[in-house]
């Protein structure tokens, strides 16, 4: 809804996997405990993606809520769920490298 309908010459990032935060399944946390690594692991790498100074992100799988939201903070228009030969296309039109 607040994301920007028209960007002149953006700078397009290209990301096969998603913004997703894995826990380690074999290792009992309280839930208050997972929710803080979570929040500050997607605050790290959503910093680092802001760091390239992209305009438009895409992404091949699903972005969490809080990526998201944090992305939409910094104005960077996410798409999601771009299917491998959509981003292959897209990487050979813009002439940009698919990040995994």
């Amino acid at each position: 809804k607040s994301m920007a309908r028209e960007i002149l010459n953006p700078k397009v990032m290209l990301l096969s996997g998603g913004i997703e935060f894995s826990r380690t399944e074999h290792r009992i946390t309280s839930l208050q405990t997972l929710l803080e690594q979570e929040e500050r692991y997607m605050e790290i790498l959503v910093t680092k993606i802001v760091g390239l100074l992209p305009d438009i992100l895409l992404v091949g799988r699903a972005v969490s809520r809080r990526a998201q939201e944090l992305l939409l903070k910094a104005n960077v228009v996410l798409i999601q769920h771009i299917k491998p030969t959509l981003m292959a296309r897209i990487a050979r039109q813009t002439g940009a490298t698919i990040l995994s």
